[in-house]
């Protein structure tokens, strides 16, 4: 019963491996004609037998293993064996620079005559030895002068050279993305080049402040409201951002390194008493008290009882900076640079081509791919500050004009955001110079905030009336570290005017969360100093307006 088993497992055995070998041999059977194209195998012939008969083996000079039985010659001769496979097998052939064709010492042989060489083509030499046949010389296709190095790689090859970033160097040689529609940035005839590796611009914005609550900040004695804290907006809205960097990696990433300024000037808004008196609108006020020389009074009545006019004053100031990495095409590709378009008016010089290939965010690039959207990330890192002081006067010394002897009520602010952050920019080509933006960051950020808070006069400074003066003083400056965020929202339209010059302009919302305003710091309650004079960094500023501005490479 033993054997039977043995002898079962072992034909199952060979049934089975003889399979997976005709399946292995079938599966890997399939070439490639020298050009590279795909060949399908060749048929088998399943029915053809040996050419020659197989040889038996003598059991006296074979050892057989257990169980297995020794058949005759004639037997095994009826077997079919399966053939080779028609044809040989192709691979596709490894592409290898020619060697320098190497001159050997000759006999002086009797000279033959040669055929010129078509046009286009290079002279062959042949060289002959006697019982040798003469070795054959690649054709040199004739492309005129040769033309010099473009940009240089981190690792001293031009960037366009076929061993520079083999797989971008192999797309650039083939049709560049855009050139299928003829109206994306096409390239001259030549096609792309290596772009140039500066690049710069410039642009104006012109910001509003949003989500600015009307709560009112100053009424009079009838409560009909006077000021508002929507009322503190900066009216000047023009701020400026510059941007500039630098392409590496044969153009396949840029740093770019950006600085944005909005420095309005101050808001002075001053309301008057017309007869109906004057209120400062924080109840707050009323558990703080000062002495200004004829006794302590609550600075809310000091203010109700004695403003002869209530100034207010705003003062607010953005600034950024940033440095990011930026990436171009989907997973990765290069900007290249191309002499097109020309300038309208088909000058050269400043606007013109003048021999220059530069790119921009619808320049060709190396990744060849059909299609009119350009795509590139960003990483960064980013340091945004916010500064916000707040300053509300009123004239209570009883003369005209602010003195020594006024109340002066300060929140002052200062929000320093650093972290990380995200960008990506999609780039549609609506023509050879038309494209249209949209763009976006977001970024994580650690906000070490400072907030600075004050009632006082030059001589006299208030305080709260549970602590009373001196461990009451309200005269505070504390900081602290919170978690922030920050993002921008980017929509515009482009014109390249040239190869090198573009214009855009558009639409852009920033928004920070997570930061103190100076009107937002404004205290609620004067139970402590130290409580009234802590950071509480749980505002948002959202800005929003039109930009305008340019772009170049060199």
């Amino acid at each position: 019963m033993r054997t039977h088993l043995m002898r079962h497992f072992a034909l199952v055995l060979g049934f089975s491996l003889g399979g997976l070998a005709a399946i292995d041999c079938a599966a890997f059977d399939s070439g490639y004609a020298a050009n590279g194209t795909y060949q399908p195998p060749a048929r088998w012939n399943n029915f053809r037998h040996p050419a020659a008969p197989i040889q038996s083996a003598s059991p006296a000079q074979t050892a057989m293993p257990f169980g297995a039985t020794v058949q005759s010659a004639a037997a095994q001769n009826t077997i079919e064996e399966l053939p080779v496979p028609e044809g040989n097998r192709v691979y596709p052939p490894v592409p290898t620079m020619p060697p320098a064709p190497v001159v050997p010492r000759q006999p002086i042989v009797p000279q033959q005559q040669v055929m010129p060489p078509a046009p286009g083509m290079a002279p062959q030499a042949h060289y002959h030895q006697p019982g040798h046949a003469a070795p054959t010389v690649a054709p040199v296709h004739a492309h005129g002068p040769i033309a010099s190095p473009g940009p240089v790689a981190s690792h001293g090859q031009p960037c366009d050279a076929p061993s520079c970033a083999s797989p971008y160097a192999a797309a650039a040689a083939s049709p560049w993305q855009g050139s299928s529609c003829g109206t994306c940035a096409t390239a001259p005839a030549p096609g792309p080049r290596p772009i140039a590796p500066w690049f710069g611009g410039s642009s104006l914005m012109f910001w509003n402040i949003a989500g600015s609550d009307s709560t009112p900040l100053v009424t009079d004695d009838s409560s009909m409201v006077l000021l508002r804290n929507r009322d503190l907006e900066p009216n000047d809205d023009t701020s400026f951002d510059v941007h500039a960097g630098r392409y590496f990696g044969c153009g396949q990433y840029a740093v770019d390194v950006e600085y944005m300024l909005w420095d309005p000037e101050c808001l002075c808004r001053q309301v008057p008493d017309s007869g109906a008196g004057l209120r400062l609108i924080n109840p707050a006020l009323q558990t703080a008290s000062i002495n200004r020389g004829a006794g302590a009074t609550t600075v809310y009545d000091d203010y109700d009882m004695n403003a002869a006019s209530i100034q207010v004053i705003r003062d607010l100031r953005i600034q950024s900076l940033e440095v990011n990495l930026v990436g171009f095409g989907l997973m990765g590709a290069r900007r290249l640079g191309s002499c097109s378009p020309a300038a309208p008016w088909g000058s050269c010089g400043l606007f013109g081509c003048n021999g220059k290939a530069c790119g921009g965010a619808i320049g060709p690039l190396a990744r060849a791919a059909g299609g009119r959207l350009r795509i590139q990330n960003s990483h960064g890192f980013r340091w945004f500050q916010l500064e916000d002081e707040l300053e509300i006067g009123g004239d209570v010394d009883g003369m005209t004009g602010y003195g020594a002897n006024d109340l002066y009520y300060k929140s002052i602010v200062e929000n320093n955001l650093f972290g990380y952050q995200f960008g990506s920019r999609l780039s549609y080509c609506m023509g050879s110079r038309a494209m249209l933006n949209l763009g976006g960051k977001i970024g994580i950020y650690g906000n070490d905030a400072e907030f600075f808070h004050s009632i006082t006069t030059t001589t006299a400074t208030a305080y709260t009336n549970s602590q009373g003066a001196g461990a009451g003083d309200l005269y505070t400056r504390q900081s602290d570290i919170s978690l922030a965020g920050l993002g921008e929202l980017d929509l515009g339209l482009g014109y390249r005017i040239s190869n090198c010059w573009s214009v855009n302009g558009g639409y852009r919302v920033l928004a920070a969360c997570g930061v103190a305003t100076a009107v937002g710091q404004m205290p609620t309650q004067y139970t402590s100093a130290a409580t009234a004079g802590a950071v509480r960094a749980d505002d948002c500023l959202i800005l929003h307006g039109a930009y305008i501005g340019f772009d170049y490479n060199w």
